[in-house]
């Protein structure tokens, strides 16, 4: 009687080829959509990478143009400080040239 209970054990918990093969493509597209996904990840480093590395050179960049800025603020005050000065001058210099008359 073990014997064939044995046997009736046996064949309900054998996996048939049908599920065997079931199983075995799920594993493959499981295997798929991970390879899959992997590379986009990689793919989604490699333009955070890209990003990061522009972003330096912008960041740069704009370090460099607002030096540029602040010395020609500085070159433009001085310009117009020179031009003040100047006019000044020729103003004082008609005002001498009428007074002499």
């Amino acid at each position: 009687m073990s014997d064939s209970n044995n046997k009736n054990y046996d064949s309900d918990e054998q996996i048939n080829k049908r599920d065997l093969d079931v199983i075995l493509e799920v594993n493959r597209k499981a295997i798929e959509i991970e390879t899959s996904v992997a590379d986009q990840n990689e793919e989604i480093i490699d333009l955070l990478n890209n990003i990061k590395d522009t972003q330096k050179i912008v960041e740069e960049k704009s370090f460099k143009l607002n030096d540029k800025l602040d010395e020609l603020s500085k070159d433009m005050f001085k310009l117009q400080v020179l031009f003040v000065t100047g006019l000044l001058s020729i103003i004082a210099q008609i005002i001498s040239v009428f007074l002499h008359k």
